[in-house]
C-alpha cells in the first residue's frame, strides 16, 4: 500500500487490513482444518509433547507454531503445503529420536544431561550459576518437595528437560534451612554445629570465624536438625 492510499483512522483498514471481508469465513475454515491436522500430528509425536519437553521437543513445538500460521492467514498459500510441513517435522522428530536411542552423543546433544545442583547437603554454586539459578529458586523447589533443610538432601538434579529430581538422604544430617527466615522459629537448631549461609557446608562451632572450606565465605548460622515438635506431638510420644 502506497503512502497516499493510507487514510488515517480507516476502521475497515485497521480491523481487516486489505483482506476482503469474505476471506474471514475462509480463515475460519482454514483454522479448523489446520488445527485438526496439528492435533493429529502432536498426538503422533508422542505423549512427551504434552508434558515437560526436552530441547529437541521445544524446537519441534516452535517449528509447529511457525508452520501453522502461514496456511491459516496467507490467502495465497494452500493448506496442503502446511500439512506436508507438519508431516516433515514429525518425520524429523522421530528420526532424531531413533538416532538418539542408538548414539549417546546425539542423545546428549538433543536431550541434554542432568546437572547436579546439590550433593550431600551442600549446594554446588558453580553448577547453580551455570544453570542460571539462584539459591532462593533452589530453596523454592526443595520446599515444594517437603524439604526443610539441606541435610535432608543427598542429591538435587536439574534434568535435561528442566525438571528437578530430589534424592533424600537415608539419614538426615544437620544443615542449612531452606524455609523463609520468618519461619525459622518452626525449626530445631543444633547449637553445636554451624552451617555456611552461602553453600550449606557444615562445620564445628569453634571454627565460626574461619572461611568456609567450600566457598570461602565467612557468614555462618546455626545448623538445623528438623522441625520443632509441637506440644501435641510431644504428648503423643509420651503417651506411647
Amino acid at each position: 500500500m502506497k503512502e497516499e492510499e493510507i487514510v488515517p483512522w480507516d476502521v475497515k483498514r485497521i480491523l481487516l487490513g486489505q483482506t476482503p471481508a469474505a476471506f474471514l469465513l475462509e480463515i475460519l475454515v482454514r483454522t479448523v482444518v489446520v488445527y485438526l491436522c496439528l492435533l493429529v500430528i502432536v498426538r503422533l509425536l508422542g505423549k512427551r509433547m504434552s508434558g515437560q519437553i526436552t530441547i529437541l521437543e521445544m524446537g519441534v513445538m516452535l517449528s509447529l507454531g511457525a508452520i501453522v500460521s502461514v496456511p491459516v492467514l496467507a490467502h495465497n498459500r494452500g493448506i496442503v503445503v502446511g500439512v506436508l510441513l507438519l508431516v516433515a517435522i514429525m518425520a524429523l522428530h522421530h528420526g532424531l529420536s531413533w538416532w538418539s536411542m542408538r548414539s549417546p552423543k546425539v542423545e546428549m546433544l538433543s536431550q541434554g544431561r542432568a546437572t547436579v545442583l546439590a550433593r550431600d547437603g551442600v549446594m554446588l554454586l558453580d553448577e547453580l550459576a551455570g544453570a542460571a539459578l539462584s539459591r532462593e529458586q533452589l530453596f523454592a523447589v526443595l520446599r515444594g518437595k517437603g524439604v526443610e533443610q539441606l541435610g535432608q538432601v543427598r542429591r538435587v538434579y536439574l534434568e535435561g528437560c528442566g525438571l528437578f529430581s530430589v534424592l533424600r538422604a537415608p539419614k538426615p544430617q544437620p544443615g542449612l534451612a531452606v524455609l523463609r527466615p520468618v519461619d525459622h522459629d518452626l525449626l530445631e537448631h543444633d547449637r553445636s554445629r554451624i552451617v555456611c549461609v552461602t553453600c550449606g557446608n557444615t562445620s564445628e562451632q569453634a571454627s565460626r570465624g574461619e572461611a568456609c572450606s567450600r566457598c570461602g565465605r565467612r557468614e555462618w548460622t546455626a545448623a538445623v536438625i528438623g522441625r520443632k515438635k509441637t506440644d501435641g506431638g510431644a504428648r503423643k510420644e509420651q503417651s506411647q
